[in-house]
């Protein structure tokens, strides 16, 4: 079972509340130095960030061409029409739909395809508190040729907890709590951004402009396809497995009916369905139903530094700072050195291959700071310019 969440569930440290961010409007000695600094103006830094006194103010006549030239961009500019398609899932998030799909299919929960997929909507919703509130309309929205046959079936069993009636019946003003014993303490240890995002990209592929109108055996097995895709596209599954997993009751000779059909939709292409295997990949249509692989991080000294998102950010912190600590502290003392003010927290960020202000995952170089702060490494982190060397370096 997937162990991790994304960014957004883990915990983030709170050490970026506690370090002081520079501040440019109380000048001090290293501002003042780094505004006349003959060497910041060889390299070509000549006004120093925040510091606005040396811009030449701009004229009412240059104000007013700006916003007429920011006026007609706008009208120039096609506007492009939003696009309902299935959320595009990383590899953390699609890992948790395919486990989910695999407990099912293991379990055998639902034994057609529409029990099944009333089953798939439940685990996904009920994945972390242990069960799953329905309303009639959602059950509706499943289009199931007996959606009370289907809710007996589960109720049956035992794997759901509550009454097909109560669920049918079930108003938004009195919403049905369906219990899921066997998913009680959250055993697959996500946070409600993945399950959000795997439940979000079920209910759009199933509602895609393609599957409308389709049975639910063809809208499963397309999802089923889909999310079993690697992020290039490409699909090779055993037919047994596509059989199991959609509850299908016509063995391997429907899965290649329905692969057909998918073909006809352009849902796949290329398919082949000789032997044991069926193997296909998404057209253009459906490629952003494959997931998309975590941004691979960024070398040493490499700008913009991208860090693993999956990972949380003290760690990738301290990934990044592991044994330069020494070398940080160093090179900003010799900046020192050769400016007679400390660096900004960008050059630092470029020498070292950090995430620059404006990255994505800038939060890991704040808590990068902090880490030089708290071990003594770096000093004057909120002084404009006042980076300098800390006891540890002295020492």
């Amino acid at each position: 079972m997937t162990q991790r969440t994304v960014t957004s569930d883990v915990h983030v440290s709170s050490r970026p509340a506690k370090v002081p961010q520079p501040r440019f409007h109380k000048p001090n000695e290293d501002l003042a130095a780094a505004m006349e600094c003959a060497r910041c103006a060889e390299l070509g830094i000549s006004i120093p960030p925040g510091w606005a006194d040396r811009r030449k103010p701009s004229t009412k006549k240059e104000r007013k061409r700006k916003e007429q030239e920011h006026l007609r961009r706008q009208r120039e500019e096609p506007k492009k029409p939003h696009k309902r398609g299935p959320l595009p899932l990383n590899e953390l998030q699609s890992g948790f739909l395919r486990d989910v799909w695999t407990y099912l299919k293991r379990r055998s929960v639902g034994d057609d395809p529409d029990s099944r997929l009333l089953a798939l909507t439940c685990a996904l919703r009920g994945a972390i508190k242990g069960y799953a509130n329905m309303t009639g309309q959602d059950v509706r929205s499943l289009r199931m040729e007996d959606a009370h046959a289907a809710l007996s079936t589960l109720v049956s069993s035992g794997w759901l907890d509550t009454t097909p009636e109560r669920a049918i019946n079930a108003e938004p003003s009195d919403i049905a709590r369906c219990g899921l014993p066997d998913l009680q303490g959250n055993p697959w240890d996500v946070g409600n951004g993945v399950r959000s995002r795997a439940s979000g990209w079920v209910t759009r592929s199933l509602t895609h402009k393609k599957m409308r109108k389709k049975p639910n055996r063809l809208r499963l097995v397309a999802a089923y396809l889909a999310a079993e895709a690697d992020s290039g596209g490409r699909i090779r599954l055993p037919v047994d497995d596509v059989v199991a997993a959609c509850a299908l009751t016509g063995g391997p000779d429907e899965v290649t009916e329905l692969a057909e059909w998918l073909l006809r939709l352009d849902w796949i292409r290329d398919l082949r369905t000789e032997g044991p295997t069926v193997e296909a990949h998404l057209t253009e249509l459906t490629m952003p139903m494959a997931p998309v692989p975590f941004v691979p991080p960024t070398p040493p000294r490499v700008a913009p530094a991208t860090t693993p998102a999956e990972v949380p950010v003290p760690d990738r912190a301290r990934d990044l700072l592991a044994g330069r600590e020494a070398a940080v502290a160093r090179w900003v003392a010799d900046y020192r050195d050769e400016h007679g003010h400390g660096p900004s927290w960008a050059m630092v960020s470029a020498e070292f291959g950090w995430p620059p202000r404006r990255a994505p995952d800038q939060e890991v170089t704040q808590e990068v700071f902090g880490l030089l702060e708290e071990g003594g490494w770096l000093t004057g982190l909120g002084v404009p310019f006042g980076l300098r060397p800390g006891p540890a370096h002295r020492g």
